[in-house]
């Protein structure tokens, strides 16, 4: 059952990004060679999600993905993007990356447990 979950939970992901990123984009990049850029990331996302990759490993490798679509798009755009997509290309990568140093950082922080034998 999760197989057929996850195939439809990203399929409907795939269609929504795909329209809103027709609508957000130029007239001259349509709704389809948007959707051929977002199926390679979707379906590798997807693979990742069933196969039940940890959550940070996964939000790193779906930011890397979101970002080489967006370099994808703009290849295959007629016309220049705006700079606002390139912004919404990075900031996923940005924030997994800012989330995953804090939580390092926090860490350091943290009080060790006395007696317990530490790692070399």
């Amino acid at each position: 059952m999760k197989r057929f979950d996850a195939i439809v939970m990203f399929a409907s992901l795939w269609l929504l990004a795909s329209m809103v990123i027709d609508v957000l984009t130029p007239r001259e990049l349509t709704v389809y060679a948007i959707g051929a850029a977002l199926a390679p990331a979707t379906a590798i996302s997807a693979l990742l999600y069933w196969l039940g990759v940890p959550r940070i490993d996964f939000a790193v490798c779906f930011s890397a993905l979101w970002m080489v679509t967006g370099m994808v798009l703009e290849l295959i755009s007629p016309v220049t993007l705006s700079p606002l997509a390139i912004v919404v290309t990075l900031l996923p990568i940005l924030v997994v990356g800012t989330v995953i140093n804090f939580q390092r950082w926090r860490r350091s922080f943290a009080p060790t447990v006395r007696g317990a034998k530490q790692a070399n």
